[in-house]
């Protein structure tokens, strides 16, 4: 019996060695620069009846963005920039499974604060004729004049309360689906005053993560491991009884 315990010692322990020794899967993604297939592009509330005033142009090295609020306070007003993965609604996503960290960098005026959004498709909840029915993640970003070069950890993104009240979603349905994300969004912060120009200029947006593959490999063998520890002691032990 001890030999046996021995044998499985020495398998977990070469087990550990190899998981140190390979090398983690690295992912990396750009949002902008565009990949293929991708697309950028400006909103505002005008087609609602809103005021707001945009002015936007995209290169292939800078997504240049500028607006002011519609003036009105009383009523409600959005602006913002939309990479969008999945223009044409073929359901082409990303998959963001191993994604850790989101990556920005761009030059920001006229504002404190921005809102950044990750919109996924949710089998459960997701309309495809309905953009709105995308799951979103949301992060108040607070950003200073100048260039900011933001690293964000994907895991402060949150489903905020109003996605579930619009919906009419439970909130026990609040898997994330990395697995499916269809687009990034940046907008104004939620006191952006009314009338005042904010300028946000994109350098680059990215994600990165690594691979958990490997890990899941290893607490496989463990739980083998365990399972025959415990299938080699049980007999032993009814054995001894019997005698």
């Amino acid at each position: 019996m001890k030999k046996s315990y021995t044998i499985l010692a020495i398998i977990a322990f070469i087990a550990i060695v190899v998981y140190i020794a390979l090398p983690k899967k690295q992912f990396s993604e750009n949002i902008f620069p565009l990949g293929e297939g991708a697309a950028v592009s400006a909103y505002d509330d005008n087609a609602d009846g809103g005021s707001s005033v945009v002015q936007f142009k995209a290169t292939d090295s800078l997504t240049l963005f500028q607006c002011a609020l519609g003036g009105d306070e009383k009523k409600s007003a959005w602006c913002g920039l939309v990479f969008d993965f999945d223009p044409n609604g073929e359901k082409k996503f990303h998959n963001w499974t191993n994604v850790d960290t989101l990556h920005l960098d761009m030059d920001v005026s006229g504002t404190d604060e921005i809102n950044l959004k990750i919109w996924a498709y949710d089998p459960d909840v997701t309309d495809m004729a309905n953009p709105g029915s995308y799951r979103l993640l949301l992060k108040e970003v607070p950003v200073k004049p100048g260039r900011n070069k933001v690293d964000l950890p994907f895991e402060q993104l949150y489903v905020p309360d109003f996605w579930y009240d619009n919906l009419g979603v439970k909130r026990s349905l609040n898997r994330r689906h990395h697995e499916s994300i269809a687009r990034v969004e940046i907008s104004a912060g939620w006191k952006q005053p009314h009338g005042k120009n904010f300028v946000l200029n994109v350098r680059a947006i990215s994600v990165t993560g690594a691979s958990n593959t490997t890990y899941g490999i290893l607490l496989f063998i463990f739980l083998g491991l365990m399972i025959v520890a415990i299938g080699r002691r049980h007999p032993v032990k009814e054995s001894n009884e019997k005698k």
